[in-house]
Formats: C-alpha cells, structure tokens, sequence
C-alpha cells in the first residue's frame, strides 16, 4: 500500500517552479479530490453488505468514486464562481 501511494505521488506531484508559477494551484486541488474520492469509493464499497463478490465491490468502488469526484468538482465550481467577482 505504501509503494502504491508512493508511485501516486510520484507521478501526480509538479515541480515547486511550475507550481509557483500558477495563478491557481489546480492541480493540488484536483490530486486532493481524487484522494478524497479513492478513499471514498473504497470505503463505501467495502462497507456494503449486498455486494458480496470481489467483483462487485470493485464496480461499487468505482462508481463510488466517480458519484464522489463529480459531486467535490460541483462544490468546487460552486465555490469557484461565487469567489469571483
């Protein structure tokens, strides 16, 4: 589990320079919601007493974490347009 979020980081992470460069850090944002949404997704899924199958909890997972990804994405354009001026 360690070596996977290692790898996660690794690959989503930017260099400080392009990061500070950004007006908005929108990418930190976006690696934030998928963390939120890939814990979310698992935990739902592993909760769920009807899905018995391995099979069926990784499709629930995945659902899981699109429904959560879509719904942070709202609030964050909600969030987004009502800061604007």
């Amino acid at each position: 589990m360690k070596f996977k979020l290692i790898i996660f980081f690794l690959l989503f992470s930017v260099s400080p320079w392009a990061h500070a460069a950004e007006l908005v850090a929108w990418k930190s944002y976006l690696a934030v919601v998928m963390g939120i949404a890939l814990i979310g997704g698992t935990i739902l899924s592993l909760r769920n007493e009807k899905a018995e199958s391995r099979a069926a909890k990784i499709l629930l997972a995945g659902l899981y974490f699109w429904v959560i990804t879509f719904a942070e994405l709202i609030v964050l354009a909600l969030i987004y347009h009502f800061t604007q001026s």
